[in-house]
């Protein structure tokens, strides 16, 4: 019987060309986004699988309980935990803390990368299987070890061990190792491992008392062999009630649960402080993407199948005739469904493999362990698209009576008084202009990011790491080139993490955060930083320079300063240093996070942590000669070492675009304009071939090629014109809530909403324009033939 229904179903679709050609293309493209969720969704199950005596290792999670009985989880756990559970219970048999950290930059002089940092001890590695290529393990406060892919970034094919990386904050730190390539998948996803040592130095209240009442370490545990994970159980019980007294003046007590390390990914419940851990949740949302494209590509089918209904009413009334049933019906067609699909699922696997080769998100899961069960579920999902997707037009298309299709009474599919298939079109190029339009609101946001000059300049600016604290005569001799405007010198170029340090406005006040830049004069001229009340730093070189500073509006709001203006000449404290008098206060900018509030901002000229010089070069410049003047310039002071440079705008475009992730959202949209696309091209394509007797009757009754095609594009043209009406006001709401969620917007682009909607309803007009004047063109003689 399977055989018969897959004869018959591939006979169909071989005698249908177009209509199966469509269907399949379009569920073809639609197929490789779910089919990437599938390869997410596994990818999550095979989270830390590579581990050794994985059976073993445990992570404990927190709930904090509050007095009044509400409960807070978190996935990690108290700082001092991982040491009571070693020192003291029988069933341990090692225990690690980690702690992450988010914000990293670290610079080698020649670059300035953002990393992901871990805090980790020694014990961490003998639980873990993270072993190390070369080097030793960081030990010693300020040592740390890197990824295989970090080492590359930062130096190239260069051993980098016992070479330093700097951080704006914590200063030089030494690399004591670079760890073997390790798998993706797995929750200590980190570009650096920072010793814990270091930690313990910045943060020496993490082993008080009181850092009970935090959750800022991820406790693991690897027990004993033949130890039962019940004895854990009771462990971290034992704990939680030594401590929880410790915890009554804050009003809060916590209980401590085990999770094994198999459990940990995916989360099944909402975990504070859980990174790169893949929630039910976030796995929901991967797949909601290609669902949206795979329902538009579904409607495609439906609505094809449909509107072929009096096609194939001939063949539903012939075999009800012969005795065929209902279910026999339905299963012929679902099959027919499945075959497409799986045909489909060939041209989604193309596709996927293209996608791969050209597509480079950091995100995205390409490999899982087990092949055999991925490719197992792409078929069983294939099957389940086909079987869901044919199943609408299967029921409607075998419930035809015998007697109608003698009659002739049966018309094109429809749901009540309006046509479904009119709907169906409408739904599909509503959703397509919606999300151009939300892609067109992302790409106007990081355009703005990475291109704007409204905060800073950006412009014209070649940046140098320095060598050394000795740049005078580096810096007179590139000065002395006449494509120089200026040099600035700073501690860090905007756009990266700054260092944050603590001001305030009189001595008995609490410390206000501010993020930090050192600087001369020339950096902020070259920045065109708008001054709203003072003057810029002084320009002399003297120790004197250094006891005057330049804030923002919002460090004089927070330090109570009054008015820009009233703020000139009084004092700060900035570290508890010596009183230093503000000479300047400028406009607020974004100098890092486009999404982040404003914060207080301080800049202060200190020679001793110039990092970088900001050359200001004329308009024209021919970039690669300058280059090669500077780097003669750079060989002359430092013949054994390599110029670090960058030309700012670049720098800050590579920053702030996220061109990858838009080069898969541009994708995306176009395989939903596609989709669309090729839907109406098959309802046109169907419609004018049904109407060619009629469009033969009008043309011998001297109706012209243009009120025929007006006539046949009609009903079309109108369904468009709805659907750019609803898609309009959706766009516009969609486009205020994302620019809501930054800072700095550049506000909605309605010139960019109109073009794209425009590009979209063209083609789509275009489509309907080919193919009712090819129709209006024909030969009336020919499609009267018959009557």
């Amino acid at each position: 019987m399977l055989k018969n229904y897959l004869k018959i179903a591939l006979r169909t679709l071989w005698k249908n060309k177009l209509f199966s050609l469509v269907n399949i293309l379009g569920l073809g493209l639609a197929i490789p986004f779910a089919l990437l969720a599938l390869l997410q969704l596994q990818g999550a199950f095979e989270t830390d699988n590579f581990h050794p005596n994985s059976d073993r290792i445990y992570r404990i999670i927190t709930d904090e309980v509050a007095r009044d009985g509400g409960v807070i989880p978190y996935a990690s756990s108290p700082y001092l935990l991982a040491e009571q559970l070693e020192n003291n219970y029988a069933c341990v048999e090692i225990s690690a803390k980690v702690v992450r950290d988010f914000g990293w930059e670290l610079s080698n002089q020649l670059k300035t990368l953002r990393v992901n940092c871990l805090y980790v001890e020694p014990d961490f590695f003998k639980i873990f299987g993270f072993p190390l290529a070369k080097g030793t393990l960081p030990v010693e406060p300020n040592s740390l070890v890197l990824s295989h892919e970090a080492a590359e970034r930062f130096f190239g094919d260069v051993n980098p061990v016992g070479k330093t990386l700097e951080h704006p904050t914590y200063g030089m730190l030494t690399i004591s190792g670079v760890l073997k390539p390790y798998k993706k998948q797995t929750q200590f996803r980190s570009d650096v491992m920072v010793s814990l040592a270091t930690y313990d130095q910045h943060n020496p209240d993490a082993r008080k008392a009181q850092s009970w009442g935090d959750y800022k370490a991820h406790t693991f545990v690897r027990l004993n062999p033949g130890a039962r994970p019940e004895a854990l159980e009771q462990a971290i019980g034992e704990v939680a009630r030594k401590i929880n007294p410790t915890l009554a003046s804050a009003k809060k007590s916590n209980r401590f649960h085990k999770q094994a390390l198999s459990e940990i990914s995916p989360s099944r419940a909402e975990l504070r402080n859980n990174p790169y851990v893949d929630s039910m949740q976030d796995i929901y949302f991967n797949f909601a993407i290609p669902l949206m494209i795979l329902l538009l590509a579904g409607f495609n089918y439906t609505n094809l199948t449909l509107a072929r209904s009096l096609s194939r009413s001939r063949e539903v009334g012939v075999r009800k005739v012969m005795g065929a049933v209902r279910r026999q019906l339905i299963l012929q067609f679902i099959c027919e469904a499945i075959v497409i699909a799986l045909l489909a699922l060939v041209v989604g696997l193309g596709c996927l493999s293209l996608m791969r080769q050209f597509i480079h998100v950091q995100w995205v899961t390409w490999e899982v362990d087990n092949q055999m069960s991925i490719w197992l579920a792409f078929v069983l999902f294939a099957v389940f698209l086909g079987f869901v997707a044919g199943m609408l037009p299967a029921w409607i298309l075998s419930g035809f009576q015998p007697v109608q299709v003698l009659k002739g009474t049966l018309v094109p599919a429809a749901l009540g008084r309006i046509n479904f298939r009119k709907v169906l079109i409408v739904v599909q190029f509503v959703v397509t202009i919606g999300f151009i339009f939300q892609i067109g609101h992302m790409y106007n946001q990081f355009n703005y990011m990475a291109t704007e000059n409204e905060n800073f300049n950006r412009k014209g600016i070649f940046n140098v790491s320095l060598a050394d604290n000795n740049y005078q005569l580096l810096r007179d001799e590139i000065s002395m080139n006449k494509q120089v405007e200026q040099i600035g010198l700073t501690s860090l170029a905007f756009g990266g993490v700054a260092a944050e340090y603590a001001i305030k406005s009189h001595k008995e006040d609490e410390n206000t955060s501010t993020y930090y830049y050192a600087v001369d004069a020339g950096f902020v001229e070259n920045m065109k930083l708008q001054f709203l009340a003072g003057e810029n730093l002084p320009a002399t070189t003297s120790d004197s320079a250094g006891h005057f500073v330049v804030i923002n509006e919002k460090a004089v709001e927070k330090l109570r300063l009054g008015t820009p203006r009233e703020a000139i000449g009084k004092s700060i404290f900035l570290n508890n240093e010596p009183d230093l008098q503000v000479v300047g206060v400028v406009r607020n900018f974004c100098h890092y996070n486009y999404q982040y509030a404003i914060e207080p901002l301080v800049f202060r000229y200190n020679p001793s942590q110039f990092r970088l010089l900001s050359v200001k070069t004329t308009d024209p410049i021919s970039q690669d000669a300058f280059l090669a003047q500077v780097q003669a310039i750079w060989k002359q002071h430092y013949p054994y070492q390599e110029m670090g440079y960058s030309w700012y705008e670049q720098e800050l475009y590579d920053r702030y675009y996220p061109a990858e992730d838009m080069k898969m959202m541009g994708m995306a949209s176009i395989v939903i304009w596609v989709i669309a696309v090729l839907g109406l091209l098959g309802m046109v394509t169907y419609s004018t071939e049904k109407r060619y007797k009629e469009i033969g009757i009008r043309k011998v009754m001297g109706a012209s090629v243009m009120e025929v095609v007006r006539t046949l594009s009609w009903s079309f043209l109108k369904l468009l014109l709805i659907a750019g009406l609803i898609a309009l006001p959706v766009g516009y709401i969609s486009g205020v809530f994302f620019v809501s969620l930054f800072t700095f917007h550049a506000g909605l682009n309605y010139g960019l909403m109109t073009l794209s909607m425009g590009l979209v309803l063209l083609v789509a007009l275009s489509s309907i324009g080919y193919y009712t004047t090819r129709a209006a063109l024909m030969n009336p003689v020919e499609s009267l033939r018959s009557e």
